[in-house]
């Protein structure tokens, strides 16, 4: 579970969600300079969270929406991207338990 300046913990469902919509909003907005606000602001819109909130939301998540952004990227269909995440999430798995 991740856990947000509150210091309240999110569900993992309600971390997936949250990052797969700034994840959209990042792939979105493309790679300009100012993509990473946006995607803040998104991210408190959305989410109903205060902009501090959403601002540490977004970086401390940083690696895994660009991560999933990048998935939006090049997956040609549902299936193809459902099959990323799971990829994703095994990689995020064995790094955290230090295999391989």
């Amino acid at each position: 579970m991740s856990e947000d300046s509150r210091g309240e913990y999110l569900s993992p469902k309600e971390y997936s969600e949250s990052t797969l919509k700034a994840a959209r909003m990042y792939h979105l907005c493309g790679e300009d300079g100012d993509s990473w606000s946006s995607v803040a602001l998104a991210v408190c819109a959305f989410e109903g969270l205060h902009t501090k909130d959403g601002w540490e939301f977004v970086l401390t998540n940083r690696r895994d929406i660009e991560d999933v952004a990048e998935l939006f990227g090049k997956a040609g269909s549902p299936e193809e991207f459902r099959d990323g995440l799971m990829d994703l999430k095994e990689k995020d798995l064995k790094r955290r338990m230090g295999v391989g």
